[in-house]
């Protein structure tokens, strides 16, 4: 009944926790587990999900049963969905989908290495008739894999009828949903009365659907491996989309969101005004969902979280500061531990040398309007010119601390000292000046 491919897929874990509900396909997955595989690598877990009452209690029962005849470790768990629900405003299967995905992933912390669960081939094809129904993309219309996360599916390549027939093979017992006749759920609608109606008239069409899953999880993985790998970085996602194809552009998109913990809800409108505004000629940023914010950076675009931090203003003097996401260390030194690393252009988080002599009522706050700076060397710029010529990001500008005397500033940190505070041989008052994203 299982593949002969999925059994070497089965093979890398060396503990398995089966998802058991008593209904005839996870039934006939622990029939086969335990005719097939040793006991100690295996385990069922079983969830009541109170929405059937007393029926849901026989199933659970039935499993248990099950389990203690055969000698199969068992977890039970109790989860109310309907509340849930309510409280959250999920419909019945969201809620119930929610809260099992958090045992499941509970129990392959715990207990085993992933969880099987009894998704079957036609499963697959009416998961992505749903899709396209709501307007997936790609990744939607590849429909599940048989290895995803913490969640395998043995049966993914197996077809209903392929179950049906070990079943009456081997006489084995199962539950029946009643659920699984009322027509308000989605999937049942779509199972019950779509499909059906679709097949008089295609009679391949879930093998059709299954074959254009096929097609689509390749593309898939030929997008994923295209796609340059991206990271999260002060805060924010840079995306180098130049010279790239738009299905590239939206996939380094859809990562750079997911990094930044927004997993749901951003919408091809979205990606479609983000590449409009990373190729227009546009400058500054634009909002998104979620509390977050789009920045033109070198003709390409970063994707950040958009966050308040405090206005804090120090006395200057040696310690460490806390400061907009990053961590300022400042620390006295002789001429000795100098290093003339101030010309060396590493970039934000440069470290930098300055001297003080000669300089009082220093503060180290964020740049505020009317800063200006004495360049390194010569002539004077007002700060927001300066970080511009110096190629510090939109999105770092007002984060930066500075040490500045008024509306002088002598020192933007990680980035730069101004021509009043060079370090010299005769120099009796030194910093080092270290900055550190803590983001």
């Amino acid at each position: 009944m299982i593949k002969s491919q999925i059994i070497s897929v089965l093979d890398k874990y060396p503990t398995i926790a089966l998802a058991v509900s008593g209904g005839m396909d996870s039934m006939a997955m622990l029939e086969w587990f335990r005719q097939n595989r040793p006991k100690e690598s295996f385990l069922i877990v079983n969830i009541d999900h109170h929405i059937r009452g007393a029926e849901s209690e026989r199933d659970s029962k039935f499993v248990s049963d099950y389990a203690k005849k055969h000698g199969i470790n068992i977890k039970k768990y109790d989860v109310d969905c309907i509340p849930f629900a309510k409280e959250k405003g999920y419909t019945l299967e969201q809620a119930a989908r929610i809260l099992r995905h958090k045992i499941f992933e509970e129990v392959a912390f715990k207990y085993a290495n992933v969880i099987a669960t009894a998704h079957h081939s036609l499963d697959q094809a009416e998961s992505v008739f749903m899709h396209i129904a709501r307007g997936a993309g790609i990744n939607g219309l590849a429909g599940m894999s048989v290895e995803d996360g913490y969640i395998i599916r043995p049966l993914l390549m197996t077809s209903k009828q392929e179950i049906i027939d070990y079943v009456k093979a081997y006489n084995i017992d199962y539950c029946t949903d009643s659920t699984n006749s009322e027509n308000n759920y989605s999937r049942n609608f779509m199972r019950n009365v779509v499909m059906p109606e679709i097949k008089k008239h295609y009679p391949t069409f879930d093998n059709n659907l299954i074959k254009l899953s096929q097609r689509a999880k390749e593309i898939a993985d030929f997008i994923d491996i295209n796609t340059p790998a991206l990271t999260l970085e002060y805060g924010g996602v840079y995306c180098d989309i130049q010279n790239k194809h738009n299905v590239i552009k939206a996939e380094m998109i859809r990562r750079a969101f997911s990094l930044l913990g927004v997993c749901v809800d951003i919408e091809e409108r979205h990606i479609k005004s983000i590449i409009e505004f990373a190729t227009s000629c546009k400058t500054g940023s634009i909002d998104m969902p979620y509390d977050t914010i789009v920045y033109k950076e070198n003709n390409n675009i970063v994707i950040a979280k958009k966050t308040d931090y405090d206005i804090k203003t120090y006395r200057f003097s040696q310690g460490f500061y806390e400061f907009c996401g990053f961590e300022l260390q400042v620390q006295k030194v002789d001429y000795k531990a100098f290093s003339n690393k101030n010309h060396c252009d590493n970039g934000i988080e440069k470290e930098l040398f300055i001297c003080t002599d000669n300089l009082s009522g220093l503060e180290i706050r964020q740049r505020k309007q009317g800063d200006r700076i004495d360049k390194f060397g010569g002539g004077s710029k007002s700060l927001g010119d300066f970080l511009t010529d110096k190629k510090v990001p939109l999105r770092l500008r007002d984060r930066l601390p500075v040490i500045a005397n008024g509306n002088q500033v002598i020192c933007v940190c990680g980035v730069e000292i101004a021509g009043q505070a060079k370090v010299t041989d005769k120099s009796k008052e030194i910093y080092k000046i270290n900055l550190k994203s803590i983001d």
